[in-house]
């Protein structure tokens, strides 16, 4: 992975989600976890190779009604292998209202992915 060039970018698609997020607001930790099937291979692979350190960027986008909607701005804490699934826990800098609303099409059916900045 090229440090500074990539975020990750983590989709959900359950409606209380977002919600949940922008309760809690900036500051809290929040973890969401992944099938591995889920995830884009290069990804998966840089995970399972701890290539994503501390304070990685990433951006948590709903999916709903084929749209994403950015929803927070989150920063990586830590990463849990439990084989079939990977979580990740992560410390939320934005959340709605606050966070600029941005909207985008579904990129290639994996929930957790890259994306150039």
């Amino acid at each position: 992975m090229e440090t500074g060039t990539k975020a990750v970018r983590l989709i959900v698609n359950k409606d209380w989600t977002p919600e949940t997020i922008s309760t809690l607001g900036s500051g809290f930790f929040y973890h969401l976890s992944y099938p591995v099937e889920a995830i884009e291979p290069g990804l998966l692979a840089d995970l399972r190779k701890a290539l994503l350190p501390p304070g990685t960027e990433m951006e948590i986008l709903f999916h709903k009604d084929g749209e994403l909607r950015r929803v927070a701005l989150a920063e990586l804490g830590s990463i849990l292998d439990f084989n079939t699934f990977i979580r990740l826990e992560f410390r939320l800098l934005q959340t709605l209202p606050s966070l600029k609303e941005a909207r985008s099409s579904p990129p290639n059916g994996y929930l957790l992915y890259y994306a150039n900045k």
